[in-house]
């Protein structure tokens, strides 16, 4: 399935593991078979706080996986949504 890459503007105000909890459980309850979340990276502030967010999704195409995040995630601004290649260190040894 072809894999995607969530690109979220910066947050409004930093945002502990824990204040994003109800987001993750939220994205995890709507997930379907075109479209679902598989990990999440964050920049960090000095406290630990995620202030940008970036996220790998798999799906079906770049419109599922959009219109999966504008439901799931609506008042979490989307930067963009890219295609995604991944390369893992072991594919070269």
């Amino acid at each position: 399935m072809p894999k995607f890459l969530v690109v979220h503007k910066m947050m409004p105000a930093p945002m502990s593991v824990e204040e994003g909890v109800p987001l993750m459980k939220r994205i995890t309850s709507g997930m379907t078979a075109e479209a679902y979340w598989i990990s999440t990276w964050c920049q960090a502030n000095a406290e630990g706080k995620a202030v940008k967010i970036i996220c790998r999704w798999d799906g079906t195409s770049i419109e599922a996986v959009r219109k999966a995040v504008a439901k799931l995630l609506p008042d979490l601004p989307v930067e963009g949504v890219y295609p995604l290649l991944v390369f893992d260190s072991g594919d070269f040894r």
